[in-house]
């Protein structure tokens, strides 16, 4: 990618430390089977645990989620290595919060020695056979960058594949299938045998179809946009330029991704209903703690928080599609996945 966009840093009123909640309540979720998973699956044998949270973000969620891992670790262990240890590194973009990060990392004592790794997980990142755990949450999601074929034909009238042609929706399978190849391979080099990956990520339902996916999420920041077109305040071509780089695969698009790169097993895959027990205001706020940055850089500042301000205005129909369509049409994915001790 050319420019990087992360959540938004610090800890204002549309930060992403104050407007996490949907990624927390993916964690806890899953708690309870990743800790089933590490204690069941992980097959190694050191006193100095690596683990790595890619696509971190600036807190809190990661630490959370990291102490989950450290603990099932001790769990498993204890008998046998009672004086374990644990490094745990945050990784995300390098225009990443790290300093928001690190402040709310050391603002109590944690039970691992910490470090942080600017760079994008689309590529390595560490020595060869160093990581024993990989974990990410709410980051796999995001591709490396919107798919060229969009580029040169223009998605008209929309942000992304949701309610697009069936090209479009081909281009994102495409562009996601790269990417999670390139994610694999990456971390075939770096973790070691009988290390685990797990990941979490929004998924659909296989029985959806592609032009319904269910994240009409976008939908609505997307009429808000035709409206300013329509009353002459956004440029027309300026809206069909753009496209949001995320996908949200089905369990068929991350079993095919996984047997070809043939050097990791799933030992676990699982779909379960995302919470929704929030507020259109406070949904809308989640959005915008993760996407303003990006449409910032598209259509400046002004015009990204005019859009924002009106999608606040659909409150009544984006609660209903919260209460009647959301929990229907989406699901969480977890996935673990081992490496291979005998290819």
């Amino acid at each position: 990618m050319t420019h990087f966009f992360p959540m938004k840093g610090g800890e204002g009123v549309y930060s992403y430390t104050k407007n996490s909640l949907l990624q927390r309540n993916a964690a806890v979720i899953a708690k309870g089977m990743i800790r089933e998973a590490i204690i069941e699956n992980l097959d190694v044998q050191t006193k100095t645990f690596v683990i790595v949270d890619m696509g971190c973000s600036v807190g809190p969620n990661t630490f959370f989620a990291m102490q989950n891992i450290v603990e099932a670790i001790k769990d498993k262990y204890h008998s046998t290595s009672p004086e374990i240890e644990f490094h745990v590194f945050f990784n995300d973009h390098v225009t990443n919060d790290f300093n928001t990060l690190l402040k709310l990392l050391f603002s109590d004592q944690k039970p691992y020695f910490a470090a942080a790794i600017p760079g994008s997980f689309h590529g390595r990142l560490f020595p060869l056979c160093s990581l024993h755990i990989t974990y990410s949450c709410y980051a796999l999601q995001w591709l490396s960058e919107v798919p060229q074929e969009l580029i040169y034909k223009k998605n008209k009238g929309k942000i992304h594949y949701d309610g697009a042609s069936i090209e479009v929706w081909n281009a994102y399978v495409s562009q996601f299938h790269k990417d999670m190849g390139v994610f694999l391979s990456a971390r075939t080099e770096e973790i070691v045998p009988g290390g685990l990956i797990v990941l979490i990520l929004p998924a659909i339902p296989s029985e959806i179809q592609y032009s319904k996916t269910g994240y009409k999420m976008f939908t609505f920041l997307e009429s808000s946009l035709i409206d300013m077109v329509n009353e002459g305040i956004v440029e027309e071509s300026l809206v069909d330029s753009f496209n949001l780089p995320m996908f949200f695969p089905s369990v068929e698009d991350m079993t095919k991704v996984v047997e070809k790169n043939r050097y990791f097993s799933i030992e676990r895959m699982e779909l379960t209903n995302p919470q929704s027990n929030i507020d259109a205001k406070s949904f809308i706020s989640h959005l915008r703690a993760g996407l303003e940055e990006r449409f910032t850089k598209h259509f400046g500042s002004k015009i990204a928080d005019e859009m924002f301000e009106r999608t606040l205005g659909k409150n009544e129909e984006i609660s209903v599609w919260l209460e009647d369509e959301y929990s229907k049409t989406t699901r969480q994915l977890l996935m673990v996945l081992k490496y291979k001790i005998n290819l």
